[in-house]
């Protein structure tokens, strides 16, 4: 055949600041002709591992950028074996949006290309083409039929419909037409843009003398510029960037779905490895289980069975576990089903991640899929709580990508409905979302005016399914308090700690409850207007007697334990009565046994006040004088005062404190 006398299209000239649009990955059989077609198109040899270590800040083997003329450029994983298909294009895969399949018309459809496609698949990528590479090997009548086997094994994948282009990198026949369609179709894709947190899988780490650590990989989403902080995931570990490259050439900034190279000097002494994450501060945190949805493969060698041992892909992680299906003991080809994934050792993954598992022995891909939930406990979840969390999950998001406007107020909705059910501020949401704080507060913001949020404060948001859950629990628990056990109030300390909630929360529900007219906040205590309502007539005189008694000794009043003897009642049934006219403050409780009557406690306080005013301060030894009592009830009057701040005290003396007055009962 004859030779092409042109260069080929893809060593145009590159941009000085070309435009990287989204990255492609070259799958297939092995030595089907990947690495010299992406040597056409970048003018890179992949393969060349060595000498990119050689120019500083480099690319990791099997990435190249591809210009596509003009300021439009992609960027290109060379994918040049099973094992490094499965540990190398895993750990960009977040941000692969089309796949190039190649199939060399020698040898037509191979072991390696059927699983390709299916991890392809099941990683998510959804556009591509073909390229029937070798056409120079086989005749052209042998040509068409290839075709036809290709389109017809595609059939139902997610390259169903692809444009097949033949192609040979010996002769460049029919690479100009292969070259044309990949440029139309990079033109012609919707550009996506997963909103986060800046997350970066690390491929590969190395140190070079002078510089300190450099990692390199494929962000999966999120941005990151010079001189941001970065944490080290799992580890811990903190550093600050020093340099980025972005397909070998020097950047400020780099994100999502671009090859990056980042200096962290910081990190010289103690490099991290391939599997760790590259994140911003605070916000991703390592976890040993891993509730998801996955999908066994076609043509699965025997069932995924419950328990059985698997080796985890995701981003540059290749950890060994168990998978325990949560539906079915076996799950068998082409089947989904839900489980939890049990690592052995922690890896830093988040919810919306892609996966892949693989049996270790004979080593085969066996299902993938999607990471739903994270569990940070210590042990792996009860099987039948992970599964109802599941199914409500995939209820939340059904028909919704993550990633998508709708998707993310989803992500902050399901946050608060299962992470934080007693609510969040903004930047915690921000944190357990790996959502930017800017994005959280507009997706609270809809949330709210949907009434599938409710705003405690502007940085504070509760799910109003939690909000009502609380209301119609503390409501029940009112009620039962006054017409089971005959209560007339509860301390709303006792009450907080039966249901655990943050003060802005509770704030918000006492406002609730006193607008329903559930109870009636006074001090300490919540009196409940119903049990009120059902009192006794018997248990109103006795109420009525108790007053009188108080009325009547004045500063001279009994102890409560001395009431059943006067009063001829049961402690039983005078205890709620005494409590509920405290609360009412129609009686003053001064101290455990100390208790006056209103109308003798505001006689003793004013008494207080006016002296003070005219001698400009009191002795609490003569108090007692003053009100012809003892020296207990002296002092239990004036330490009232003090716990109130009405007074202050010096040694003997009180005074008045500045703004007493608004504190008189």
């Amino acid at each position: 055949m004859k030779e092409l006398k042109k260069r080929p299209p893809g060593f145009l000239r590159p941009s000085l600041n070309p435009d990287v649009v989204m990255m492609i990955c070259t799958a297939g059989h092995v030595d089907h002709g990947k690495t010299q077609l992406v040597k056409l198109l970048t003018g890179c040899n992949t393969d060349r591992l060595k000498a990119e270590q050689e120019r500083g800040l480099t690319i990791e083997l099997g990435f190249a950028p591809c210009f596509l003329g003009g300021n439009l450029c992609v960027g290109i994983v060379d994918v040049p074996g099973h094992e490094k298909f499965v540990k190398n294009m895993v750990a960009g895969v977040s941000g692969i949006e089309m796949a190039v399949l190649v199939i060399a018309a020698d040898d037509g459809i191979m072991p390696q290309t059927v699983e390709h496609v299916q991890i392809m698949e099941l990683l998510g990528v959804r556009r591509g083409i073909v390229a029937l590479t070798k056409i120079d090997l086989v005749s052209p009548e042998a040509v068409r039929p290839r075709v036809e086997e290709i389109r017809e094994f595609l059939r139902g994948s997610f390259l169903d419909g692809a444009l097949i282009c033949p192609v040979s990198s010996e002769t460049f026949e029919g690479y100009e037409e292969f070259y044309g369609a990949l440029v139309e179709r990079v033109k012609n894709a919707a550009r996506t843009r997963a909103p986060g947190i800046f997350r970066m899988p690390i491929e590969r780490v190395f140190t070079r003398p002078g510089f300190g650590a450099v990692a390199t990989g494929i962000p999966v989403a999120g941005t990151i510029e010079v001189g941001a902080q970065v944490e080290i995931v799992p580890g811990g570990q903190t550093g600050k960037i020093r340099g980025i490259q972005r397909f070998l050439r020097d950047a400020d900034e780099g994100g999502r779905g671009q090859c990056l190279a980042l200096n962290i000097p910081d990190l010289g002494k103690n490099p991290p490895a391939r599997g760790q994450v590259v994140c911003l501060p605070g916000h991703l945190k390592s976890a040993q289980y891993f509730q998801v949805q996955l999908k066994a493969v076609p043509g699965l060698k025997g069932p995924l069975r419950n328990a059985e041992a698997i080796k985890f892909h995701t981003g540059t992680i290749e950890a060994a576990g168990k998978i325990f299906l949560l539906e079915d003991k076996t799950l068998d080809e082409g089947r989904t089903g839900l489980a939890t994934v049990a690592l052995n050792e922690p890896v830093a993954a988040a919810a919306h991640d892609r996966f892949i598992l693989r049996r270790p022995s004979p080593a085969a891909t066996v299902a993938g899929g999607d990471i739903l939930a994270v569990s940070a406990a210590e042990r792996r979840p009860r099987n039948a709580e992970a599964l109802a969390r599941l199914r409500a999950h995939l209820a939340l998001f059904e028909g919704v990508d993550p990633s998508s406007g709708s998707g993310m107020d989803k992500r902050v909705e399901s946050f608060l409905l299962w992470e934080r059910k007693t609510g969040a501020a903004v930047a915690e949401i921000s944190r357990g979302t790996l959502l930017p704080a800017e994005t959280v507060k507009d997706c609270l913001g809809r949330l709210a005016e949907e009434g599938r949020a409710v705003a405690l404060s502007d940085d504070y948001y509760v799910h109003s399914n939690s909000y009502r859950a609380y209301l119609e629990d503390i409501e029940s628990r009112l009620r039962r308090a006054g017409r089971e056990e005959k209560a007339l109030s509860l301390s709303v300390g006792d009450l907080r700690k039966e249901f655990d909630c943050p003060p802005i929360l509770w704030s918000r529900i006492e406002e609730e409850i006193e607008r329903r007219s559930l109870a009636r906040k006074r001090g300490d205590r919540l009196i409940l207007p119903e049990a009120l309502d059902h009192l006794g007539d018997a248990d109103r005189q006795l109420m009525a007697k108790l007053l009188q008694v108080y009325e009547e000794t004045g500063f001279h009043s009994p102890r409560p334990d001395e009431l059943p003897d006067k009063l001829g009642a049961s402690p039983a049934r005078i205890a709620p009565l005494l409590k509920h006219l405290c609360s009412e403050e129609q009686l003053i409780r001064l101290a455990k046994n100390v208790i006056l009557h209103h109308a003798h406690f505001k006689r003793a306080q004013d008494l207080v006040v006016s002296i003070i005013r005219e001698k400009g301060s009191l002795d609490s030894g003569e108090f007692k004088d003053y009100i012809r009592s003892s020296r207990k009830y002296a002092l239990g009057i004036l330490d009232y005062l003090d716990a109130r701040r009405v007074t202050v005290r010096n040694e003997n003396e009180r005074k008045l404190t500045a703004d007493y007055h608004k504190r008189l009962v």
